[in-house]
């Protein structure tokens, strides 16, 4: 519901005809504590009330050099509601990442100059 009410994200995305087909996920430091990335929906669960709670669902421990990989979309086009994620709270160590998302359409971030 936030990016349905942003007019930037609708006509980068044109109003859901582009979107994150799948998205690469990069750990580029070790986390003594915390810091997982979290997918509460994993196996089919319920959305969850309380998008804070980082004890249920998949839990990937952020480890240097990790690469997750997780589609954003259904084969058919649609969103894939179990690929909800989020960033768990580190609590001791300092976490890097970097992502890439593959988008199902050309994607043009910088406007063409004459």
């Amino acid at each position: 519901e936030l990016y349905q009410s942003s007019p930037g994200t609708l006509e980068l995305i044109e109003n859901g005809r582009r979107n994150r087909q799948a998205t690469v996920f990069w750990y580029l430091s070790d986390v003594a504590k915390g810091g997982e990335t979290v997918f509460p929906r994993f196996g089919g669960a319920p959305q969850p009330h309380d998008f804070k709670d980082c004890t249920k669902g998949l839990r990937v421990r952020p480890e240097k050099g990790k690469v997750i990989i997780f589609y954003d979309l259904l084969p058919n086009g649609k969103m894939d509601d179990l690929s909800l994620h989020g960033g768990c709270p580190v609590i001791d160590g300092v976490k890097w990442a970097a992502n890439k998302w593959v988008w199902n359409a050309e994607m043009q971030y910088v406007s063409d100059v004459e």
